[in-house]
């Protein structure tokens, strides 16, 4: 557990340097002007529920279809923060390298396109199988040992493998990195985990994206068969 705690500090430490608030910074506001568009969007759309001749039926139907825009919305600001995030999730990548490993070979960057891909896959996988899985998590409502495992179990595993493959693909070739991954497979898993809970924090989840990528670079670097490593 030694190697999870001295990968978290250093994130954490690194947390308040300007190159990790630039990406956070200029990741909410882009989200704050989406979520406007989506509120705005949404409320115009409430427009085409239907009415009654009823005119105290018109005014709940109207009231209560903008509150629940209004709150899904809000609701779904963390996810839209991240993806936004996920954009620039380079950035904090070569942040943390340049900061920690600058006798190493320095990674080459992943591109806007793919990182757009990245985060749109991440997004969209999470999505999915937690609304999958949500019938399962009202079951264990009675059971919530089982709830967690099943949540850590299925968010650790997609956190894990899309975060290291945004820092690996900086490093060497796919067939390398997909072999590190079997062999490391338990510690990714937990560093997974890890990023998880943090998506789980209120305003934590906000950065949890920047603190993740963070957390995988560290990762990385300590497992030996890491390409392009060059320690002094």
């Amino acid at each position: 557990m030694a190697f999870m705690f001295g990968a978290v500090f250093k994130t954490l430490n690194q947390f308040f340097d300007p190159a990790f608030w630039r990406v956070l910074v200029k990741s909410v506001a882009i989200s704050v002007v989406l979520l406007a568009l989506s509120m705005w969007a949404g409320l115009a759309l409430t427009d085409l529920v239907p009415r009654t001749e009823t005119g105290w039926i018109n005014w709940i139907i109207e009231h209560v279809s903008s509150l629940g825009v209004v709150l899904a919305i809000l609701l779904l600001f963390p996810a839209m923060s991240a993806l936004v995030m996920g954009l620039f999730l380079d950035d904090i990548a070569q942040a943390v390298e340049q900061k920690h490993y600058v006798t190493d070979v320095p990674g080459k960057p992943v591109g806007l396109k793919e990182s757009l891909i990245s985060a749109l896959k991440l997004a969209g996988e999470m999505l999915l199988l937690n609304l999958l899985a949500l019938p399962f998590y009202l079951i264990f409502l009675f059971f919530p040992l089982l709830s967690v495992a099943l949540y850590y179990g299925i968010n650790g595993h997609l956190l894990n493998r899309e975060y290291f493959e945004l820092v690996a693909q900086r490093h060497g070739d796919a067939a390398h990195h997909k072999m590190m991954r079997k062999k490391h497979g338990g510690r990714l898993f937990l560093g997974g985990c890890v990023i998880a809970f943090l998506f789980t924090v209120p305003f934590i989840n906000l950065a949890a994206p920047l603190l993740g990528t963070g957390l995988m670079v560290h990762l990385y670097k300590q497992f030996p068969e890491a390409m392009g490593i060059q320690r002094a």
